[in-house]
């Protein structure tokens, strides 16, 4: 198999399309020196090999892949697809030409650069997937249950089964604006399709359940244990944008509220009730 950096790949972004040029590289028997989508190509002097998109070599690769190497390799090379970085193609490519050549165990090899890298990608996206079902939270739109997203990697896939499963029976649709694509969901049917913009009207009655749940939030806070760090730990800053109970925390100027008042406050009204509670007041 020539690795010697004379080629470059390009293709169209789709996952069919990576694996037509997984399906090219074992065809040609050349590893290409890297895989680029069609719009984010840059001028090179490498030769440029343009993969056409073949529904049925796609098939045949992923069907190669689940057969010969087990389904532990087929779910990284799946995942690691829904990483969003640049050089991911190229990694994963090698990772299947390693896994073809050493067999179903390469999964497990984590200590080897190629499939360590792949594992990193993986671990990365299901994070980041654990995270959403999380932290993910609706606003109610004309009776359907809207949410916009701004995940690191292209997650939908990953935690469509969650919530298709939790809410089921609603009419529900989660926008993520970072990729492009909703999950768009009914009773009926579910799928994840291309959106690129979205205006999401402003509901009064949303408001007001939002004010609602910052109201509870509030009051069931515990001033003494108020701990700002252990709960970002817990909850990464870059979420609470996304929840209604911390979002107001991310405004300029915003002065933090326990109960009835700020800590300080609770604690000074705490100090003065245990001292009335120690006379017998």
């Amino acid at each position: 198999m020539s690795d010697r950096g004379i080629l470059i790949f390009a293709y169209d972004g789709s996952f069919e399309g990576f694996l037509s040029a997984v399906f090219d590289s074992f065809s040609m028997k050349v590893i290409p020196s890297d895989v680029v989508v069609f719009d984010d190509m840059e001028p090179s002097l490498l030769k440029i090999h343009y993969v056409e998109t073949d529904f049925e070599h796609a098939k045949r690769v992923l069907s190669g892949i689940e057969t010969k190497l087990g389904k532990t390799v087929l779910n990284m090379v799946k995942t690691a697809f829904l990483f969003d970085e640049p050089g991911k193609e190229a990694a994963i490519l090698r990772f299947i030409h390693k896994a073809f050549a050493e067999g179903k165990s390469t999964g497990n090899k984590i200590g080897d650069e190629a499939v360590n890298r792949v594992y990193k990608m993986c671990v990365a996206v299901n994070n980041e997937a654990e995270r959403f079902r999380q932290f993910t939270r609706f606003s109610d739109s004309n009776g359907a249950l809207v949410s916009v997203i701004h995940p690191k990697h292209f997650v939908l896939p990953l935690i469509k089964y969650f919530f298709c499963n939790r809410i089921k029976n609603e009419h529900f649709m989660i926008f993520d604006a970072e990729h492009g694509a909703a999950l768009i969901h009914t009773p009926a049917r579910t799928a994840i399709i291309p959106v690129e913009n979205l205006e999401i009207p402003d509901s009064s009655e949303d408001n007001f359940y939002s004010g609602l749940w910052k109201s509870y939030y509030r009051h069931i806070a515990i001033a003494s244990r108020y701990n700002p760090t252990c709960r970002r730990n817990h909850m990464p800053k870059r979420f609470w944008q996304y929840l209604p109970e911390v979002s107001e925390e991310l405004e300029h100027g915003f002065v933090p509220k326990l109960s009835f008042g700020t800590s300080a406050e609770i604690a000074a009204a705490l100090k003065a009730e245990t001292k009335l509670l120690s006379k017998g007041e």
